[in-house]
């Protein structure tokens, strides 16, 4: 599943990039495969607010389509 796909809450494993260009700005991040993430948040329409540390980070769409995510604990919603 894409991050944007993902449930709220929950703990994921970044498994890929997709898109070239758009992993290279998810890299600037620390945002890369093998990297654990918490979705804090999903603004409706807007960017999905991630959590990677104790950093939170504001993910556009097309950048979360392009992650390739496997759920790891779905958290407490």
């Amino acid at each position: 599943m894409n991050l944007e796909d993902a449930p709220k809450k929950s703990i994921l494993e970044i498994i890929s990039i997709n898109q070239e260009k758009l992993s290279a700005d998810a890299m600037r991040f620390g945002i890369e495969p093998g990297e654990c993430v918490r979705i804090i948040n999903k603004l409706p329409g807007g960017p999905i607010v991630i959590q990677k540390n104790e950093q939170q980070i504001a993910i556009g769409r097309e950048l979360a389509k392009a992650i390739v995510v496997k759920i790891v604990d779905h958290g407490k919603a």
